[in-house]
């Protein structure tokens, strides 16, 4: 019996904060990793004080960035390779001129998509985890540097019931609100009533009725991090439950710290340490207009959702 060449696919995240990639073997049902990385390199830096516009800095870094992951793809074997870009790319008034330069120089499309988009493919890359494919009721929280998604699924399919992409992301609240090292209280209420005026676009409904709550993006993963004490092995953080007594416990405790002292935090990233206070605050707000009391952790974001999407779809029995 001949064996199957293999099939390798790559799939990209341009994210506001950070690019992400992924490479695996589609003939293996997409789950033999063979590479992944996050580089933060700030893509939307300072667009909202620079009139909606990535800046240059920005762009080049993010360009410098995309280029490692492309050649460590290529050079890994992959065949084809999606990539997406979301919130930052959403708004830059000269996104134009940065995919361009991104398709001159990598030799690939980036896709500008949707909020509604990126929430289908976050909850995509959860329902497919065989922890969560056949949860009744599925919740997925995608903490962004630009937006936060939230997605509800009712059957054990990938059926959508409601998706919204709020205007509340980790650097856009940061650069907006949290200008003080570390944030005054004044700033964390003006903080704070942002994010809460942003939920206010989630129904009532979802409070009403039980469901699985499960949270994907760099925020809760350094959260998840911290809460373990340090440990950043991608399988131990997989599925690591934070209740909401020890979210609000690390919140508190990040909000009175400098950011050179955040960066000695255990489990913290130090690239994000500017941003966590933000990303904890829009987490603990969310989870409690939700009356929840957990949130489990999935280290399997965007990318993942890209993944099976154009490479690895799933077939019927």
């Amino acid at each position: 019996m001949t064996a199957t060449a293999p099939r390798i696919v790559a799939a990209i995240d341009v994210g506001t904060n950070s690019v992400k990639i992924i490479v695996v073997d589609a003939t293996a049902g997409c789950e033999r990793l063979l590479y992944e990385n996050t580089l933060i390199c700030r893509l939307g830096e300072g667009m909202q004080a620079y009139g909606m516009r990535l800046k240059e800095a920005a762009i080049r870094r993010t360009l410098e960035a995309l280029e490692e992951l492309v050649q460590q793809a290529r050079a890994h074997g992959a065949q084809q390779i999606a990539a997406v870009g979301t919130a930052a790319l959403r708004e830059a008034q000269n996104r134009d001129e940065f995919l361009q330069r991104a398709q001159e120089r990598l030799g690939i499309p980036i896709e500008v998509i949707s909020g509604t988009e990126e929430a289908r493919l976050s909850y995509l890359a959860v329902r497919r985890d065989p922890m969560w494919r056949e949860s009744p009721r599925l919740m997925v929280v995608d903490i962004g540097g630009g937006s936060t998604e939230v997605i509800v699924g009712d059957s054990a399919g990938k059926d959508i019931a409601f998706r919204v992409s709020l205007e509340v992301g980790a650097v856009r609240l940061t650069e907006r609100f949290l200008r003080s090292d570390p944030p005054t209280l004044a700033q964390l209420d003006g903080a704070s009533q942002a994010v809460r005026a942003a939920l206010e676009h989630l129904p009532a409904t979802l409070r009403q009725r039980p469901c699985t709550l499960v949270g994907v993006g760099g925020t809760i993963a350094n959260l998840a991090a911290i809460d373990k004490g340090g440990v950043q092995s991608a399988t131990e953080l997989h599925h690591h439950v934070i209740p909401v007594a020890r979210l609000d416990q690390i919140l508190r405790r990040l909000a009175t710290l400098s950011i050179e002292e955040r960066k000695t935090i255990p489990g913290l990233e130090p690239a994000r340490a500017d941003i966590i206070v933000a990303g904890a605050l829009i987490l603990s707000l969310l989870l409690s207009h939700l009356e929840a009391e957990q949130i489990a952790v999935s280290i399997r974001g965007l990318r993942w959702g890209l993944l099976y999407d154009r490479f690895c779809h799933e077939t019927s029995s």
